[in-house]
């Protein structure tokens, strides 16, 4: 895939809260898993990635505690499945610090 151009909290904010658009498996046909991200900055703006249109946007995940921002993160990759369908991204968690 190509690199989207970046989106950015305005400054002084950071990210507190996001949500990912994910397709649901489809069985014989091409699955593509985690194909957008958005996040809310601490002043409300909301920004969204330009992925794929595939999938439903997820619950919006729980803000940061006030004071704290996202810092850093843990992805689930599906591993090589050889002669299988191949996702890659699938589920993300943020963490919080102040």
């Amino acid at each position: 895939g190509a690199w989207s151009r970046p989106e950015t909290c305005p400054p002084g904010q950071h990210l507190v809260s996001f949500r990912l658009r994910v397709e649901a498996p489809r069985g014989l046909w091409d699955d593509t898993a985690a194909n957008a991200l958005a996040a809310i900055c601490s002043g409300g703006s909301v920004l969204e990635g330009r992925g794929g249109p595939q999938g439903t946007w997820g619950n919006w995940s729980l803000p940061c505690p006030p004071g704290a921002g996202v810092c850093g993160l843990r992805t689930r990759l599906e591993p090589p499945q050889r002669g299988g369908d191949d996702t890659g991204l699938n589920d993300v968690d943020l963490y919080c610090c102040s």
